[in-house]
C-alpha cells in the first residue's frame, strides 16, 4: 500500500514550492492596505481565486473571499491525488471545513446576519462549499442552510447527516440560553470522536497522526481551561472538555482547580514550551500569546515528523496542515494590518513568523 502513495508525494512535494515563504510574511508584516496584500498575493499563487471572487466582493472582503477559495482549491487537489484506499481518511479529516462552515452560518443566524455577510466567509471554491469535494454536505445543501430563517430549521436539515444528530442533542440548551456554544462544541465533540475512531486503526503507519488528534484536543482543552480561569465563569467548566487528549483526568482536573493563568501554565511546564506566551500574557493581560504559542508548538511539532515518514497518508496530513497554517496566517495578518493590531502580537499569533 506504502508505493501507491509514491506518485501523491511527488506531486504535493511540487505543489509544496507553492506555499508562502517565511519572507513573504516578514514582507507582508510591513502592508498595511488591502490592495497591498492584493498586490503581493496576486502575485504569489492567489491571482486566480482574486479574479473569482471580484465580481462580489472587494478590499478586506475579496481578501477573506479569496483566501478562502484557495484553501478550498489546495484541499480539492490533495483529495484529488489521495490513492483510492486512502481517500476516507482524508475525507474525514477535510470535513473540519464542513463544520466551520456549520458554525459559521449558526454564528451568523443567532446575530441575525444577512446572507451576504456570512457567504464571504464560507471555505468554498467560487463560491461553492468544500462540502461538495469532501464532506457530505453538497453546494445545494449550503444554499438551502442559508435561505433557512433559524437555527431549529438548521439543525432539523441536518438531521439527516451525522451533524444533525450531535446538534439535536444540545438543541435544548441552546433554546434556554440562546447561548451558541454548546451547539458549536458539540460539533467539535462528533468531529474529534470521529477522527480518533478513523485514525485508530489502518495502516500502521499513522501514529503521528493519531498523535496529533489528540494534542489538537489537548490545545482546545487547555485554551478553555485558561479563558474560563480568566474571565472568571461560573460555567461548569467540565461541560465544555473534550474527551481523548493526551493530557490525563488527573492533570486536566488539576489544572481546572488553578486559581490563576500562571498558575496553570505552570502545571504544563513539562507539556509544552509557553514561556513567550506567559510573559506575553503577564505584559499585555491577553490570552492571545498563549494561544499562539501552543497553536505553534503543535504546528512545528507534527509538521517535521509528517513529512519525514514514509509514503502515506502522514505526507498529505502534513501538506493539509502547512495549507491550513497558510489560510490562518493570512487571515491574521490581513485582520490585524486592518485593526491595527501591534506588530509583537501578530507574530505572537502567526505560526510561520513565529
Amino acid at each position: 500500500m506504502l508505493n501507491a502513495y509514491g506518485l501523491p508525494y511527488g506531486s504535493l512535494k511540487v505543489t509544496k514550492t507553492q506555499f508562502l515563504k517565511r519572507a513573504d510574511y516578514e514582507e507582508m508584516l510591513r502592508l498595511s492596505t488591502s490592495a497591498d496584500f492584493i498586490s503581493y498575493l496576486g502575485d504569489r499563487g492567489y491571482g486566480d481565486d482574486f479574479s473569482a471572487n471580484s465580481a462580489n466582493y472587494q478590499g478586506i472582503d475579496l481578501l477573506e473571499a479569496s483566501n478562502n477559495n484557495h484553501l478550498s482549491r489546495i484541499n480539492k487537489y490533495s483529495l484529488s491525488v489521495t490513492p483510492q484506499n486512502g481517500k476516507d481518511l482524508i475525507v474525514s479529516y477535510l470535513i473540519k471545513w464542513d463544520l466551520h462552515n456549520i458554525k459559521t452560518i449558526l454564528i451568523s443566524k443567532n446575530l441575525n446576519l444577512k446572507l451576504d455577510e456570512t457567504e464571504k466567509h464560507l471555505i468554498s471554491e467560487n463560491n461553492a462549499p468544500l462540502g461538495m469535494f469532501a464532506g457530505l454536505l453538497d453546494k445545494n445543501d449550503y444554499r438551502n442552510i442559508l435561505s433557512m430563517d433559524g437555527i431549529d430549521d438548521i439543525v432539523s436539515y441536518l438531521l439527516k447527516f451525522g451533524y444533525g444528530k450531535v446538534l439535536l442533542s444540545y438543541l435544548d440548551d441552546y433554546r434556554k440560553s440562546n447561548n451558541i456554544s454548546t451547539l458549536l462544541l458539540s460539533l467539535d465533540l462528533y468531529y474529534y470522536d470521529m477522527m480518533k475512531e478513523k485514525f485508530r486503526f489502518y495502516s500502521g503507519t499513522e501514529g503521528p497522526i493519531f498523535r496529533l488528534i489528540k494534542k489538537t484536543i489537548d490545545v482546545k482543552n487547555i485554551m478553555t481551561i485558561l479563558k474560563n480561569i480568566e474571565y472568571s465563569s461560573t460555567d461548569n467548566i467540565s461541560n465544555y472538555i473534550i474527551s481523548g487528549g493526551s493530557l490525563s483526568p488527573q492533570t486536566t482536573d488539576d489544572l481546572m482547580k488553578s486559581g490563576s493563568v500562571e498558575e496553570a501554565v505552570q502545571k504544563l511546564k513539562g507539556y509544552s514550551d509557553l514561556s513567550k506566551g506567559l510573559d506575553f500574557y503577564k505584559r499585555r493581560g491577553s490570552l492571545v500569546g498563549l494561544e499562539g504559542q501552543l497553536n505553534s508548538n503543535l504546528y512545528w511539532e507534527f509538521i517535521s515528523t509528517l513529512e519525514m515518514s514514509s509514503l502515506s497518508l502522514n505526507n498529505i496530513i502534513a501538506f493539509l496542515m502547512r495549507a491550513e497554517a497558510e489560510w490562518k496566517d493570512i487571515r491574521n495578518l490581513v485582520f490585524s494590518r486592518y485593526y491595527g493590531i501591534n506588530e509583537e502580537t501578530i507574530r505572537m499569533t502567526t505560526m510561520n513568523l513565529g
